[in-house]
Order: structure tokens, then C-alpha cells, then sequence
């Protein structure tokens, strides 16, 4: 499964960004555009990222996941 954060990268840097304007516009398009699967995969993901820190007590937890 593709990260969220890579996924969203990928749909809003597709082209060239010029202005603030124009990435405001994208991230909004791209939020839009989005599906519900894609939303409740990344709450999924979330998920997992919290149960994993909860489980390391706080600490470093990225080797677990």
C-alpha cells in the first residue's frame, strides 16, 4: 500500500507549480478529487502509527512498522 503523504505528493506535484496560488488551488483539487477509499487508507495508516507508539511507549517506533 502506497503512504498517503506519497500518494499526495505524487497528485499534487504532477506538473510544475507556480505560485502559491496555484498550489492552494491544487491541494484543494487534489483533496477533491480524492476518493474514500483514499481517505480511509490513510486513516488505516494512521491508525497503525498510533497503536505502533502507543506500543514503544512513546518512543522511537518506525522500526516497527
Amino acid at each position: 500500500m502506497i503512504e498517503f503523504g506519497v500518494f499526495l505528493q505524487h497528485c499534487v506535484y504532477e506538473t510544475k507549480i507556480y505560485d502559491i496560488c496555484n498550489l492552494q488551488k491544487r491541494l484543494m483539487q487534489t483533496r477533491v478529487d480524492f476518493g474514500q477509499n483514499v481517505v480511509k487508507a490513510a486513516i488505516d495508516q494512521w491508525r497503525d502509527r498510533l497503536r505502533s507508539c502507543v506500543h514503544a511507549g512513546g518512543r522511537h517506533f518506525e522500526h516497527i512498522l
